[in-house]
């Protein structure tokens, strides 16, 4: 073979083995890549939107049973949060409510936004769970709190579950101020009855996550972004701004009466829990 056959065999050689080098370096970096399977394990979680029910008519006796109506505040109330979900990117797998009239009527202007059917359930309606404030409970009837706890213990079991699969889930629940506060508690592993110590705004949004292993986790407490200044309410001195006095004049989108001073609502703290 002559000086200029090796010289060029030689080359060959050299390239073929730089080409196997590179190709073998390319292979080695894709490898994880290509042997790193999809997660499948991801679990979705659970999402619970309690809404508290819109302003009522505290001059409204017509079905002591199931409480009041909501006022045209309160319906005002009932159609900005419902169109506030309208508008936010996720499904809305279930909307219930309390079976108490005010709540009723929340649920049922919201769902016509929302386009969802309201669902119905008494273990959400409003009672006065055990607080460790003596005025909360003192007027009770006797067993009237262990049945408000073992109520609301139920609807914590059907509710605050976590979900099969890997699709999140939203679930929308329009009760009473007392019952969120209660829920909140809880989701907060609190527990201690100090429940009474959170103030809720009328037509709020609360929101617990319920984690895959079961915990829970509050996201939102009170949220009332979605309602103007002059729309907010609160049973309570809320945020410190428009404090409703027990009997709030009714309003409208166009224009919404002046809430007379803070200390009008006082009484509603005398004489046991108020129900919200």
């Amino acid at each position: 073979m002559s000086r200029q056959s090796i010289v060029v065999f030689a080359t060959v050689v050299l390239l073929i083995a730089a080409g196997l080098y590179s190709s073998a370096r390319a292979q080695s970096a894709m490898a994880p890549m290509a042997s790193t399977p999809r997660d499948t394990t991801r679990q979705g979680y659970h999402y619970l939107h309690l809404i508290r029910h819109g302003w009522y008519d505290y001059t409204d006796n017509r079905d002591d049973r199931v409480g009041r109506g909501l006022d045209s505040l309160g319906r005002e109330q009932a159609r900005l949060v419902g169109e506030r979900f309208a508008k936010l990117p996720i499904p809305i797998h279930s909307l219930v409510s309390s079976t108490f009239t005010r709540a009723m009527n929340t649920a049922d202007l919201m769902g016509e936004i929302m386009h969802v059917r309201a669902l119905r359930d008494s273990n959400l309606s409003e009672c006065s769970a055990r607080a460790n404030r003596a005025d909360y409970n003192r007027n009770a009837e006797p067993g009237e709190v262990d049945s408000c706890e073992a109520r609301l213990a139920r609807a914590w079991a059907t509710y605050v579950r976590p979900v099969v699969g890997r699709e999140d889930r939203h679930d929308v629940l329009v009760c009473h101020g007392n019952v969120i506060r209660w829920f909140a508690e809880h989701a907060l592993g609190m527990k201690s009855g100090d429940w009474p110590a959170f103030e809720i705004g009328n037509g709020s949004i609360t929101t617990i996550v319920v984690r895959p292993d079961g915990s829970t986790r509050l996201a939102t407490f009170s949220d009332t972004g979605h309602l103007p200044p002059a729309a907010q309410t609160w049973t309570g001195r809320g945020a410190g701004w428009s404090p409703p006095p027990p009997m709030r004049p009714a309003a409208s989108r166009a224009g919404i009466a002046a809430p007379a001073p803070a200390a009008a609502f006082d009484t509603l703290r005398t004489g046991g829990a108020p129900k919200q």
